[in-house]
């Protein structure tokens, strides 16, 4: 997730705005073999310049109900909060 968003997605995030969430999850989509999705493409200084096969993953996320947005909200709020400020770095 750390090189999936920008910094503004984090703080969001974090704060557990649904909106950037449904955004931002088909990049974490996988498929059958267990891999993303989206391939995210970085710059030289590892800024986002492309989100390839994004339609793909935006397509399977018409499964997902309200019911599962309420699952995953603090599933990405906690994966946020572990890039923000690592397990380790907390002791």
């Amino acid at each position: 997730m750390a090189e999936s968003c920008s910094i503004m997605d984090y703080l969001l995030v974090q704060s557990g705005n649904a909106e950037v969430i449904v955004r931002i999850a088909p990049r974490f989509i996988v498929n059958d073999a267990g891999e993303y999705v989206v391939k995210i493409v970085t710059d030289n200084d590892g800024d986002i310049t492309e989100l390839q096969n994004i339609q793909d993953a935006f397509a399977k996320m018409t499964g997902v109900t309200p019911k599962r947005l309420e699952k995953l909200i603090p599933e990405f709020m906690e994966a946020v909060k572990n890039i923000v400020n690592p397990p380790n770095a907390r002791d």
